[in-house]
Formats: structure tokens, sequence, C-alpha cells
């Protein structure tokens, strides 16, 4: 028996459970200058359409493994920025106290050397402009990337994309690899974008050498954003990234404070 769900127009309201608010912490370290920035907000209910509340007044620190400390600066509401770079080699956390009085820190993140990108390029692609998802009939051209995979098992990565200045933000946006099925040796046309440039668009690819924990956070925080769509989906879990809260441990602290090792490139689709 077939039902049509559309046929009943009555209003439902769910009883739901507002639950228990958590910190989540956003934020990376780099071995390129800044300004880098933490960012602090509150976890909000699932149905809640508003932006989720931001922690301000926080006292945030970054510190390396040889007892260096950092303080940051509240820039904008819920925004800790610093101009540290850090050292390749180094391990780094960062320390947060908030005006409730929790305190948290997250797990050690060791900055490894970036591998390089040897050559951006544009090239004719072979898959045609889709007009539903936004692409426009000119936009025929891929933009690829050569690079090398270090040899030994254990490289994880994200790569990061600007078209003509502005990041790709969207959940499909996200994408990680590990060396798992390619270890070692030249990597030629790769596409880490998977979408279509037109002339003159300016492409800035970076290429991230991260952690398997960030690559681990970063592939369940995609699994919960990009590959849902049914109002039928079942509501995404808090992901637990590498955030401890010190003061009460049944709070953990959520998101992640990552260290990534950072390559660019950029070409004009072309020229």
């Amino acid at each position: 028996m077939l039902i049509g769900l559309t046929s009943c127009e009555d209003k439902i309201d769910l009883d739901l459970p507002e639950g228990e608010t958590f910190l989540v912490v956003e934020g990376w370290i780099t071995n390129e200058n800044g300004p880098h920035n933490v960012k602090l907000t509150y976890t909000s209910p699932y149905f809640d359409e508003q932006a989720p509340p931001v922690v301000t007044g926080a006292g945030v620190f970054i510190r390396d493994d040889e007892g260096n400390e950092t303080a940051l600066t509240e820039t904008l509401p819920g925004t800790y920025q610093f101009e540290l770079a850090g050292v390749i080699g180094r391990s780094y956390r960062v320390l947060i106290h908030v005006p409730d009085g929790d305190n948290y820190e997250s797990d050690w993140e060791l900055l490894r050397a970036p591998v390089p990108i040897d050559s951006i390029y544009w090239q004719l692609s072979e898959r045609k402009p889709n007009i539903n998802f936004g692409e426009k009939p000119d936009d025929i051209y891929d933009v690829v990337i050569d690079t090398y995979e270090p040899e030994g098992y254990g490289d994880y990565y994200q790569w990061r994309s600007f078209l003509n200045g502005v990041e790709a933000r969207e959940p499909f946006d996200i994408f990680t690899t590990s060396d798992q099925l390619v270890d070692g040796g030249p990597i030629t046309a790769f596409n880490v974008t998977f979408k279509l440039y037109s002339i003159p668009d300016t492409v800035e690819i970076v290429q991230e050498r991260i952690s398997k924990a960030a690559f681990e956070f970063l592939s369940q925080l995609q699994n919960q954003t990009a590959f849902v769509g049914s109002p039928f989906d079942t509501p995404p879990v808090p992901i637990q990234g590498n955030v401890r809260n010190l003061s009460d441990p049944k709070r953990p602290g959520l998101g992640f404070f990552g260290a990534a090792a950072r390559d660019r490139a950029s070409v004009i689709v072309g020229e």
C-alpha cells in the first residue's frame, strides 16, 4: 500500500529536549604566518535555525611542546586570533578558559613537514557543466595538480580550494585522503576540487598534511553534513574531536584543534 505523505497538512509539534550545551572548538595552526583563528561556540538544538551562540570573553592560549605559550586576542565575538607560524617538528595544543569557569585543552598535534605541490595547471574537462548544480555553460576546465607522496605509510591530507579569492566551504568541498592505497611516488593530474572552471578564473589550491586524528574527524564531519538530505535522516550526533574538559570530564568539548603543514599554488585559467 502506498500512502501519500503530502495529503496531511496538520502541524505537528515535536516536544524534543533541548539537551545540554557543549563547547565547540574550531581552529588550526600551520607553518604559515597568520592571522589564524580559533572559533568558540556552544552547541544548539538540532532544529534551531539560528546561528549557534558564540563564546565571548574566554582566555585562549596556544602552547607548544617546549613550554612556549601565546595568548590569543578576541577580534570578533567568539573568534580568537593569533599570528604565530608553527615550527615544523613541534607539537601544539590549545588551552581554553571559558567564562563559566571550565577549563579545556586539546590533544597535542604534531606539525609535520609540508608536501609540496610541484605544479598546478588547467585542462579541458571530459565532463560537461551541470546547470542544475550551478555550473555555467563556459565552465569547461578542470584545475589539477602534480605532487609527490612520501614513502612510508601514515600520511593524511586535506585540500582547500579558492575561486577568485573565496574559499569553497560547502560540506562536499571537504576533501581528505590517506596514503593507504598510494604510498610513495609522483601523483600527476590530480583533481582535488571536482569543480569546473572558466576563463579567466583564478584558482588556488592549498595542500595540507594533517594528522590521522584530524583526518578521521573531518571524515566524520563530512558524513554528517554532506551525505544527508532527507527529513527522515537520523539527526547528527555530536562528533567528539580532540578537546577535553578538564573541569568536568562528563561535559567534553567538541570540535577539533589541528596542526596542518601547508603548501599552496595558484593558476589563472586560460593563461
